[in-house]
């Protein structure tokens, strides 16, 4: 038995051929490669300018970044809770 690397054809087609990756009629695979890392920079950036004008830059980007970061696990609950609901339709 090989220990071998999938390829790049391998794991496009074990991404196409499973079926959890059809929910919400295919946009699965674009929410979790493009849309959360864009609502997590989007927020950062909502963040970091509400509040420059309140405490100094270095301590603004230390709270821009734990802010950012603690989120990441409610928008990963939001998508989940989300595909869960669709497919129960």
């Amino acid at each position: 038995m090989s220990t071998q690397k999938p390829g790049l054809e391998e794991m496009i087609d074990r991404i196409i051929d499973n079926p959890a990756y059809d929910q919400m009629g295919g946009y699965q695979i674009f929410l979790r490669r493009f849309a959360i890392p864009v609502i997590m920079i989007l927020l950062s950036l909502f963040v970091y300018t509400s509040m420059d004008q309140y405490i100094s830059s270095s301590l603004n980007i230390v709270v821009t970044a734990v802010l950012t970061g603690s989120s990441l696990g409610p928008i990963l609950a939001l998508e989940r809770y989300l595909a869960l609901r669709n497919a129960k339709k």
